[in-house]
């Protein structure tokens, strides 16, 4: 297989298997709201069904890796490779350990500054939707930051997670169809 299409392939697979996975784990833990829990409150320490949604953040960051890797290879990412392996971390310490916060930042922050990095990069190499993807990139982060900070309008933080998840299973789609000469948007 091309190497283009693996990349397409992984980077079509990461929001699949997210989605697929977090519906499974929200069946399976009754208890969760969306507007008053963390998402990773369903993966606790304290929840006997937690290694549910743990292993599907694992097994979305894997694909993700893959497909980031290969991405990097062709320009079209920096920091996402790193925000990949931070949120196999989330899955990997539940929100008890001391661990758990900082991965799930740093993953938020990271694939946001690449967004924002990689798409400055685009925008000067003459792709319109480049300016487009840094600016929503910047605007996700600050919206995360604001709903987490205020608690606003919601007092949960998965709200504001699954803003930021959209943002990057979007990213990494779009950088998906890049990968075999697929359309670009320009001028």
């Amino acid at each position: 297989m091309e190497t283009c299409r693996l990349a397409e392939y992984l980077a079509y697979s990461v929001p699949i298997i997210f989605v697929a996975g977090l519906m499974y784990a929200v069946s399976q833990n009754h208890w969760f709201s969306f507007t008053h829990n963390a998402l990773s409150d369903m993966g606790s320490l304290h929840n006997p069904r937690g290694y549910i949604f743990n292993d599907v953040i694992k097994i979305t960051a894997i694909a993700g890796f893959g497909a980031a890797g290969l991405f990097m290879m062709k320009g079209h990412a920096y920091l996402l490779p790193f925000a990949m392996i931070s949120l196999f971390l989330v899955g990997v310490f539940p929100e008890e350990m001391k661990w758990h916060g900082p991965s799930a930042v740093l993953f938020y922050l990271l694939a946001l500054l690449d967004i924002l990095v990689v798409g400055l990069k685009m925008y000067a190499d003459g792709s319109s939707v480049g300016v487009l993807w840094a600016i929503v990139g910047v605007l996700t982060l600050v919206t995360i930051i604001l709903m987490a900070r205020y608690r606003w309008p919601v007092k949960g933080l998965a709200v504001p997670e699954l803003i930021g998840a959209a943002v990057i299973l979007s990213w990494v789609v779009y950088l998906g169809t890049l990968q075999c000469g697929g359309p670009a948007v320009t001028h």
